[in-house]
């Protein structure tokens, strides 16, 4: 049982050493920096976003940091592409969440304070003890597809155009919160390969491109 276990341990410490390896590669080809172990200073610049408020035992690790100039988002924009990790409850009943989070950062960036992500059962049942959503009416569809709160629901709704809403609409499973210049992209409990970085980075830039219109 011991030869089992500690075989396990080395395919699983040689896939890590394999996939660090595999960003860095990319990294290198995007002319970012690439930082294996994270970079604390990051979650303390994003501690005020919802994301980075859940659990415990938090971790960023993989993290690709750069500057992007890509159709028609200005080379001021700071991006970073990373694996972040943290855990709820304790115990046998702990469970570890992890996702690939895309931080965004530029001036050209005057967001309030928000949060949308999926909705699921849990808020639904949350909403009849107060735990309340923004909805529009004119969108039952983005509505019933997910969650947003905000600080300011006045100045939420005046970000969450018709033509934002409607995008909305079309996909599935996508979480985005914003504070000011800073916006993060991912989708929730959901690790890329390295191979999906490209197509991920073009899919974070798109959603970050809407909201600065």
């Amino acid at each position: 049982m011991l030869t089992v276990i500690a075989i396990v341990i080395s395919l699983f410490l040689r896939h890590k050493k394999e996939r660090t390896a595999q960003f860095k590669q990319i990294a290198d080809r995007m002319g970012f920096l690439f930082y294996p172990k994270g970079d604390a200073a990051l979650l303390e610049n994003l501690a005020g976003l919802h994301l980075f408020s859940q659990g415990h035992s938090k971790k960023v690790s993989n993290l690709l940091r750069g500057v992007s100039g890509q159709r028609g988002v200005t080379a001021q924009v700071e991006v970073g592409i990373f694996a972040y990790r943290y855990v709820t409850g304790g115990g046998q009943h702990s469970t570890t969440v992890t996702q690939t989070v895309i931080a965004f950062r530029s001036p050209q960036l005057h967001l309030p304070q928000f949060a949308l992500r999926p909705e699921n059962l849990f808020h639904r049942i949350g909403a009849a003890f107060g735990y309340q959503s923004i909805d529009f009416d004119a969108h039952p569809k983005f509505s019933k597809k997910y969650l947003l709160r905000g600080n300011d629901e006045q100045k939420v709704r005046e970000v969450f155009t018709h033509d934002l809403l409607t995008f909305f609409e079309t996909e599935e499973g996508l979480s985005v919160e914003a504070n000011g210049d800073r916006l993060i992209f991912y989708r929730g409990g959901k690790r890329i390969r390295p191979e999906d970085v490209g197509p991920f980075m073009e899919e974070g830039l798109r959603v970050l491109r809407l909201f600065k219109r």
